[in-house]
């Protein structure tokens, strides 16, 4: 009872609100339930960090904002009758009652999925007891980072140079530098911070020169959710007041990141561009909650309109795939493009064409895993394939903890595994093809580090 008593005061809390937003401020069922949901899978995130390994807390927080929460705001704010949404045809194309009678379920079966007890996710009742035993293990193995971390800086600067067929080898080989820095982080090496900080502020500097902040918001929470194991216990307000100042940022990144990547793409990235712009913002609060500002932020959100408009063609012009698309990504996940040429590209051309009949070019768009659960198999097996789906990335997780009680260096590895599989905008080809390969690679990095230097990884 007492480990689970911070999960039953969050349930009440996010109940009572639900309950509140219902009857008091008229809101509809399914539109209360969803901002609860929100309200617990965030305080539950928050409570569980350096507890527990909350890498599977990621996509849950991920698919309840961007399925749920956004098409909220759309149904409440920018309807149909909304100026904006009518031009740029980004109002939900279905009744509410309809969306939410399939989606909320489906997000509810894939946490289900996520947090079924396979086995305990717990690391340990104390932190610092685990630390010892990353220390322990680590002791003397700095210089296995910095390999890592040279094969991986090398690889990105060479990455140009290779073929089209290389393209996926050489960008897990520069994904070496993020392993090889927990390497070092956990060694005994007495200038690991300082190396961690050089890491870091170097993915910054990347992502602002390349103008693309994904993938630096998703490594840094891993980042940090690692870290958080290694740390003495952080009180709560601590992590709260963390998620604050990040979403605060995030929601500034996404207000500036159109007009600074069309400079930053033009006449290369400039940070001190970048930061004016964030200033900007800042400055003028009325202009960044301006109701037109924050729809074309609200709508890089909204993966419900996505969504819908495939429940809206699917099945009326386009037949359900029953299962076509989900076999397709399986296979594809394990044979090389090298022997299937053909195979389906990741980025959602390939789930446009077929369950929209449009030609995606020149940049990516995706229906997600619970479109494409929708558009195989209708709302009752959808919502039932979402727990399969969601099981998947839980059993591979319990695996991984369970091969890191003999070699705790694993876990250094779940950043560079999980960076795919915790996105909720992309296709199953890709949350499913990712982690199978970075974990093939994986495996033949340690056996080929071990046979040809004698080094254990």
């Amino acid at each position: 009872m007492g480990k689970h008593k911070n999960s039953i005061l969050f349930f009440i809390v996010s109940l009572l609100l639900t309950i509140y937003l219902g009857f008091a401020a008229g809101m509809g069922v399914y539109e209360s339930m969803s901002i609860g949901l929100m309200v617990f899978s965030i305080l539950d995130f928050l409570d569980n960090i350096g507890k527990k390994l909350v890498v599977l807390h990621i996509p849950i927080i991920l698919a309840v904002f961007t399925w749920l929460i956004m098409p909220v705001i759309f149904y409440e704010v920018y309807t149909e009758e909304d100026h904006l949404a009518r031009i740029f045809y980004k109002y939900m194309p279905i009744p509410a009652e309809e969306y939410f009678s399939f989606v909320f379920p489906g997000t509810l079966t894939m946490i289900a999925g996520f947090r079924f007890p396979l086995a305990r996710l717990q690391i340990t009742k104390d932190p610092q007891g685990y630390k010892q035993k990353l220390e322990t293990y680590f002791m003397g193995k700095a210089k296995v980072g910095f390999i890592l971390i040279g094969i991986g800086l090398a690889t990105g600067f060479l990455k140009f140079l290779a073929p089209a067929s290389l393209n996926n080898l050489f960008h897990l080989m520069s994904n070496l530098s993020y392993v090889g820095v927990f390497y070092i982080f956990f060694s005994d090496n007495k200038h690991k911070n300082k190396i961690l900080l050089g890491v870091l502020s170097l993915m910054v500097v990347n992502a602002i020169a390349s103008g693309i902040f994904g993938q630096l918001v998703f490594l840094l929470t891993l980042f940090y959710i690692l870290i958080s194991l290694y740390l003495k216990k952080i009180p709560f307000f601590v992590k709260l007041s963390f998620l604050v100042i990040g979403v605060t940022m995030i929601f500034l990144i996404q207000n500036v990141k159109k007009a600074y990547r069309e400079e930053a793409w033009v006449r290369g990235g400039d940070a001190s561009y970048f930061g004016q712009l964030l200033v900007e913002e800042i400055q003028n609060p009325s202009v960044m909650f301006d109701k037109k500002n924050l729809f074309f932020t609200a709508i890089r959100m909204n993966q419900g309109w996505l969504i819908g408009v495939t429940m809206d063609r699917v099945p009326r012009r386009f037949e359900y795939a029953h299962g076509e698309t989900i076999l397709m990504s399986v296979a594809a996940a394990f044979v090389p493009r090298i022997i299937w040429p053909g195979k389906p590209e990741a980025g959602g051309k390939y789930n446009l064409k077929r369950f929209w009949g449009y030609n995606l070019v020149g940049y990516s768009m995706n229906i997600g895993p619970i479109g494409e659960a929708y558009a195989n198999f209708g709302v009752n097996g959808g919502i039932i394939f979402m727990f399969f789906y969601g099981l998947f990335f839980n059993a591979l997780l319990t695996m991984l903890l369970k091969w890191s009680e003999k070699r705790p260096s694993l876990l250094c590895w779940i950043p560079f595994l999980f960076y795919y599989a915790v996105v909720v905008e992309t296709d199953i080809l890709t949350t499913v093809g990712s982690i199978v390969t970075s974990l093939i690679f994986m495996l033949l990095t340690i056996r080929l580090f071990k046979k040809l230097f004698n080094i254990n990884l």
